[in-house]
């Protein structure tokens, strides 16, 4: 999961349509006078997100994807009062197997943001696992999110032990690169886990 780290001002867009909306209400997220602010938000997490979906780490362009509410702004655990929070803001894919698809109205027991890979770890076969050092509950939080949010599907993990095989030769050959080869490459933050 990215480590993400809002930036301190928020789009233009975002805060015009804020001063133009106080009162916008959750319908308002998918009016025609939020479209503009929306892409420009997708744009700035992009970029904050280093061009990786929030949730899965996978590769993912500015104008692809979608506008995730970490916290959901309907359903059963709604945030209503955080529909149109920066910070409650991240870009993913848009695949109904993983990441915000699968999660629908769910609150995440771990969400996206500074050491949240810190309880979990990549083992060989690209499967996300808790790591052995952490409290049954701890352990439980781990795999909920995990399974939340599909991060073992079996295509995510297959592509995610190319990396780690990848990453493995390159500590191995060249182990001063290895900075450099995390720096370039989806599934960072994950495969970071194993140094």
């Amino acid at each position: 999961m990215v480590e993400l780290q809002h930036r301190a001002a928020i789009p233009f867009e975002l805060h015009s349509f804020l001063q133009a909306h106080p009162r916008a209400g959750v319908a308002a997220f998918d009016s025609m006078e939020f479209q503009l602010a929306k892409r420009a938000v997708r744009a700035a997490l992009n970029t904050d997100q280093n061009g990786l979906c929030v949730y899965c780490e996978r590769r993912l362009a500015a104008d692809e994807g979608q506008l995730e509410h970490i916290k959901p702004k309907g359903g059963p655990n709604a945030h209503p009062l955080l529909c149109f929070t920066y910070t409650n803001f991240a870009h993913g894919c848009i695949n109904d197997r993983t990441c915000g698809q699968k999660k629908k109205n769910g609150l995440l027991p771990i969400e996206p943001g500074p050491n949240c890979n810190a309880d979990w770890t990549l083992s060989t076969d690209g499967a996300i696992e808790p790591t052995s050092n952490q409290t049954r509950a701890r352990k439980h939080a781990v795999r909920q999110t995990r399974d939340m949010l599909g991060l073992n599907n079996a295509a995510l993990m297959l592509e995610r032990r190319r990396f780690l095989d990848a990453f493995v030769r390159v500590l191995r050959e060249t182990p001063n690169d290895s900075h450099q080869f995390l720096g370039l490459v989806p599934f960072r933050h994950i495969l970071g886990t194993v140094l």
